[in-house]
């Protein structure tokens, strides 16, 4: 009373290279999906720094911005710096008319 063997040996041969072959393959759908899973969470954090530091650069531009009108406000370039005309030295026309050419 021989009991029959069960299989032979190139069919667990292929089962076993087909368990590895599945093994690799949910070992890179594995892989891609925590790549997949750190580019999504690295562009979320990059989208909240960009909009932080746009929030942060118009904050800065607006108070610059109100800075240089206050200073405008306060500060009359004309008025704290009047122009000085070149014949504002010269002698009047009238007291000079005969000493300019004669001289």
């Amino acid at each position: 009373n021989k009991i029959a063997p069960f299989g032979k040996e190139d069919t667990a041969k292929e089962l076993q290279d087909h368990a590895a072959k599945t093994q690799d393959t949910l070992v890179d759908a594995v892989e891609n999906a925590e790549v997949a899973e750190i580019k999504r969470a690295v562009f979320r954090a990059l989208t909240r720094l960009r909009a932080a530091e746009i929030k942060e650069f118009d904050t800065i531009a607006r108070l610059e911005t109100q800075a240089i009108d206050e200073y405008n406000d306060n500060h009359h370039y004309r008025a704290e710096n009047p122009l000085g005309y070149l014949h504002d030295a010269e002698p009047r026309v009238s007291a000079d008319k005969y000493t300019s050419f004669h001289g």
